[in-house]
């Protein structure tokens, strides 16, 4: 292949994008899970044998993960990816065989016998074009416009990978105090991607596979789920005045401890948002019974105040003290967001009551309260203390809600 010629301008460009990819300090590193799931997804949803995220370094290409072949690179000559970032958009050559640009490639008329070809450019925040998210072929096809959205997408999240690993490198130059706090940033990008791979292949992509045809993926549904939400009572005079390392530490033992005590109760974390945690127990991640396995497992995380305790007394202003509410319903779960994140979302009447019931506890901590439906399902596993019907915020009839107060003998 002949080098390319680069005019003056051409030259200072490249050396700017050069900067920008050594940035991340990432070449010649070790595999990474986050990076490998990314190659299983794009191979799967575009169907094809081969899978790269591919860095154009200089002279060479260099594979951070791969799918479907056992080198680590390439030379930069005859990298495919190296037409790729000259384009904003997605390069789609459906026959390499039939392209000029290609018909002499060593790839092409040798081994492996590439034919198709399909790159998104991993654009840096800055706007340079570092390498790509390519599939390829040993057979000429073409993507769907649905298989292209998602590569840029997931292209998209290589990127955001690559800027959490750099933020990572910084900080820990910057102050090794941070460390923690970053760790869990890492931790939940890695929940993410984990959850992708569990969810798209199963639900979203085979709505593609099935040819459906839109857009748009529609995975709305309505499923009977019981909802849990925890809350730390006087979180803020816990906190208060307390350095904000120390703030992440008890929020991490907090969120880790609880977490535990749902999964093990098999129940799923939606969501953390300050120090609220919301769960759920129904399908297809929990087993039945679910009303009880949720208020068992609120029994046990009042349990593990203990534990959560003596973590944090070193600096924890006060003790910790949580409030649980419990309900059961329908809601609605389903993908939202945009083209650049999704993420899947639980609303609806029974998430909101189950929110509601868990405020009234504001002014007595350490409590669980159950709606009256949840109360219907446990009553010959524990014992309760009915309140008085209390009206709640987007209710027009008060609520009868009960105490759980032990299990029964």
């Amino acid at each position: 292949m002949v080098a390319e010629i680069l005019s003056i301008d051409e030259l200072k460009k490249e050396k700017e994008r050069l900067k920008a990819l050594y940035q991340y300090n990432i070449l010649d590193t070790e595999h990474e899970e986050a990076y490998d799931k990314i190659v299983d997804i794009a191979s799967y949803i575009c169907g094809t044998p081969i899978s790269l995220i591919t860095l154009i370094d200089s002279d060479r290409q260099w594979f951070k993960a791969k799918k479907g072949v056992e080198i680590n690179g390439t030379s930069r000559d005859i990298s495919f990816c190296n037409h790729a970032i000259h384009s904003d958009d997605l390069m789609e050559v459906q026959d390499l065989s039939r392209d000029e640009r290609f018909t002499a490639h060593p790839l092409v008329t040798g081994e492996p016998g590439i034919r198709f070809y399909a790159g998104a450019p991993l654009k840096s925040p800055e706007g340079y074009k570092i390498g790509t998210l390519c599939v390829l072929d040993k057979e000429p096809r073409q993507l769907s416009d649905e298989q292209k959205q998602i590569l840029e997408t997931l292209a998209q999240q290589v990127v955001a990978q690559m800027e959490l690993r750099k933020q990572h490198r910084q900080l820990q130059e910057l102050n090794n105090g941070l460390i923690q706090e970053l760790e869990t940033k890492l931790e939940e990008q890695t929940k993410l991607l984990n959850l992708f791979t569990r969810f798209v292949p199963d639900e979203v992509v085979a709505k593609h596979l099935r040819g459906e045809g839109e857009e748009e993926v529609d995975d709305a549904e309505i499923k009977e789920l019981t909802v849990l939400f925890c809350d730390i009572r006087g979180y803020m005079s816990v906190i208060e005045n307390l350095p904000p390392r120390q703030v992440v530490q008890i929020l991490q033992s907090y969120y880790s401890i609880m977490s535990d005590v749902i999964s093990a109760y098999s129940g799923l974390v939606n969501q953390y948002v300050g120090d609220e945690i919301f769960a759920t127990f129904g399908p297809p991640y929990s087993f039945p019974p679910y009303e009880r396995n949720a208020v068992f497992c609120a029994m046990e995380m009042l349990e593990k105040l203990k534990d959560l305790n003596e973590v944090c007394m070193p600096y924890a202003q006060g003790k910790i003290k949580i409030g649980l509410g419990i309900h059961s319903g329908e809601a609605i779960t389903g993908t939202l967001g945009s083209k650049n994140k999704i993420e899947f979302s639980i609303t609806g009447d029974t998430v909101n009551t189950g929110k509601r019931i868990e405020s009234l506890t504001q002014n007595q901590p350490n409590t669980i309260l159950i709606s009256e439906i949840v109360y219907d399902r446990v009553k010959e596993w524990v014992e309760v203390k009915p309140w008085e019907p209390i009206k709640v915020k987007g209710k027009s009839e008060p609520l009868q809600i009960f105490e759980v107060l032990g299990r029964r003998e």
